[in-house]
This record gives structure tokens, C-alpha cells and sequence, in this order.
């Protein structure tokens, strides 16, 4: 569990009896959220937001480095609530903003816009930078795909445990060859067309004797570092299941 579940396991426990009883009383789906705690996937903005509106607190809580603004107040003047209604909006702008800051409420269409402002060029990247995987340019004699960076966000280097490029290779090299084929396939594509693609893909498999079934949506784009140097970056969110909400890609 990291700290952002301890968090939210913690406040659940504190505010409504348990995490069951939290989930049921701010609409949210039980085994989507204690799979995200359990499993250290992402917890979205939104559930977070919905379960401190629940419990009438703020979200500065869940930020560790501002006071917190308390409980809403209850039958005060509407000079009041009208204090409190900004200080809670703004807590939520502040919240939000270090959340994208740090890569915690990253969209597909966050990683779009990104390369429609740059290009591609390797520019004003720290926002996504921990949450993509970066790839040396494929070529056609290459057996798999060669990582030239592992976000510390990703689900290469969360789901898998990976932490540098030596163990990418080693433990997505046990994937069936013709998962690793077809992957390989779209990273020359990329390369040959220098044109973004967003796939809807099916992975199964199994890693360390673990067994894998994802179904996730992928972008894959040609980038370029600000040196000249051509790599392919990886970003996807897994697709909703019976568990999940949004985590990062694979590959």
C-alpha cells in the first residue's frame, strides 16, 4: 500500500467506520476502490474530492503541507458560507494543481495536448516526465523493445516492480513473443509514419509467475530530446474493468 492509500484507507476508517461504509455513503464503487488501494493503483481526483464532500471536511488533508481548513461550518450567516465556500474552492484548485504537478491525475488527452504544444520536442515536460516511458527509436532487426527511460509512475516501474532499463528488458522479455511481436510492430510504425497513435490493447501473460490480464488504452508518439535524439514515448490508462480505474501502461 503507498502513502496515498494509507491516506484514504486511514481517513475512511476515520470518518465513516471502514472503507465499505465510506464507499457507500459517497456513491463510490467498493471493489474499484480497495483494488486501487491494494494494488497502489491510482486513486482519481474525483473519488478523493467526493469522499472529504462526504465527510464535510477539506481536501488539504491529503496535502500534508498547508493547515487545514477544518470542517464546513454548519447554520452560520451567509457571509459565512461564503467564506467557507471560497476557502474549500480554492483548497480544491490548490489540491488539483499539485495532484497534475506531480502526476497523480494524469488524462490521455493531457499527454495530446502536450504534443500538440510542443511537437514532440522534449520541452516543458516535467508533468508527465515520471508518468511515460521513453524508448530508443525501433528498428526492423530489433527482438524488443529498447527503454531508454522507465517513469517512476508507470506501470512498468509500479505494477511490475521495474526500476531501470536492465529489468524492463528482463521481465517483459517473459511475455509470449507474440505479445512482444505486435508491440514492437506498432513502436517501427510510430517511427516510420513520425505520427502519434492511440490503440485500444489486451495484454495476458505472465511475469514472475504472476499472472497478467489488462485491458488498456495506449498512446504511443515519436519524440525528440532537445539534442536531436529521436525516442518513441509510451503512455496509456488501463480501460475500466470489474476492478480498476485509471493506471498507467505497460509498454
Amino acid at each position: 500500500m503507498n502513502d496515498l492509500g494509507r491516506t484514504v484507507s486511514g481517513f475512511c476508517d476515520q470518518y465513516f467506520g471502514g472503507l465499505k461504509k465510506a464507499c457507500s455513503a459517497a456513491g463510490l464503487k467498493y471493489t474499484t476502490l480497495h483494488a486501487q488501494i491494494s494494488h497502489e493503483r491510482e486513486i482519481p481526483f474525483s473519488t478523493i474530492e467526493r469522499l472529504c464532500s462526504t465527510a464535510g471536511v477539506s481536501l488539504d488533508m491529503f496535502r500534508g503541507d498547508r493547515a487545514a481548513i477544518g470542517v464546513a461550518p454548519v447554520n452560520t450567516s451567509d457571509v459565512l458560507h461564503r467564506r467557507a465556500a471560497a476557502a474549500y474552492t480554492q483548497a480544491l484548485r490548490d489540491v488539483r494543481d499539485d495532484m497534475r504537478r506531480f502526476g497523480t491525475d494524469i488524462l490521455v488527452d493531457d499527454v495530446l495536448n502536450w504534443l500538440h504544444r510542443h511537437g514532440g520536442r522534449l520541452t516543458d515536460f516535467d508533468t508527465l516526465r515520471e508518468r511515460v516511458d521513453l524508448f530508443e527509436a525501433a528498428r526492423p532487426n530489433d527482438r524488443i523493445m529498447q527503454a531508454s527511460r522507465i517513469g517512476r509512475g508507470s506501470l512498468a516501474a509500479r505494477y511490475f516492480n521495474i526500476s531501470d532499463t536492465s529489468e524492463y528488458l528482463a521481465k517483459v522479455g517473459q511475455l509470449d513473443r507474440s505479445i512482444v511481436d505486435t508491440a514492437l510492430a506498432s513502436h517501427l510504425k510510430v517511427q516510420e509514419t513520425q505520427r502519434y497513435q492511440i490503440e485500444d490493447v489486451s495484454i495476458t501473460g505472465q511475469i514472475d509467475g504472476r499472472e497478467i490480464h489488462e485491458k488498456y488504452r495506449r498512446i504511443m508518439a515519436p519524440v525528440e530530446t532537445l539534442d536531436g535524439k529521436k525516442l518513441t514515448l509510451v503512455f496509456a490508462k488501463i480501460l475500466e474493468s470489474a476492478y480498476a480505474e485509471d493506471v498507467p501502461s505497460l509498454f
